[in-house]
């Protein structure tokens, strides 16, 4: 319901504005996380995100809006890891819905902001490979903070780079305390005309136009 809820604000929000003022994007690409408090160290779970972008275009260089995507993140067990843990694999799979705000300068993008994440399943292996799903309460409703960074290849084509950490707890219980990490690599595609920022110093040649 909640997410929901958030979906149908971000809509009502991108109507009440003028068409041209909006820039929309699709996003595809993985990610590598893994989650504090299981006592397996490093970025070892791979995972999907990808989904679309509508921002709204403040100025030449402040952008604001929400994307919803599919993310999986979780935690997983180096063939090389000596750390204890009662875990072997964690994963989860989420719609996410961040809400980022944009500072652009010609090829670069900066980017912070929150994420409301909305569990839709989960599956959890014990460390010697069984199915432990059933022994974890997770939570359905999930926060995470974002910052990233963009190089815009040309005006429709960009890479992109974004953290995220969980502010909110994955366990309902407080034992073991768990919040996920994640680190992200995607492309970004502009629909239209793409992105028409100026350079820095107003002498750099213009970014192809595909």
């Amino acid at each position: 319901m909640r997410f929901t809820f958030l979906l149908l604000v971000c809509c009502t929000l991108v109507r009440t504005l003028p068409a041209q003022t909006f820039l929309a994007s699709a996003l595809a690409g993985g990610s590598l996380s893994q989650v504090d408090g299981d006592d397996l160290l490093g970025f070892h779970q791979p995972g999907i995100n990808a989904g679309l972008r509508v921002v709204a275009v403040l100025g030449d260089h402040w952008r604001v809006g929400p994307e919803i995507l599919y993310s999986q993140q979780g935690a997983k067990r180096n063939r090389n890891n000596l750390n204890i843990s009662d875990f072997s694999d964690i994963r989860l799979n989420t719609v996410e819905l961040p809400l980022m705000v944009y500072y652009k300068d010609w090829r670069i993008t900066a980017e912070a902001g929150a994420a409301y994440q909305r569990l839709i399943d989960y599956r959890i292996e014990d460390a010697n490979g069984a199915d432990a799903t059933d022994q974890y309460a997770l939570r359905n409703d999930l926060f995470a903070l974002q910052l990233g960074v963009t190089v815009y290849l040309t005006r429709k084509l960009g890479i992109n780079f974004r953290w995220s950490r969980h502010l909110t707890d994955l366990q309902v219980d407080d034992t073991p305390r768990l919040r996920g990490r994640s680190v992200t690599l995607r492309a970004v595609y502009s629909f239209g005309s793409g992105e028409t920022l100026p350079s820095p110093s107003g002498t750099a040649p213009a970014l192809p136009s595909t």
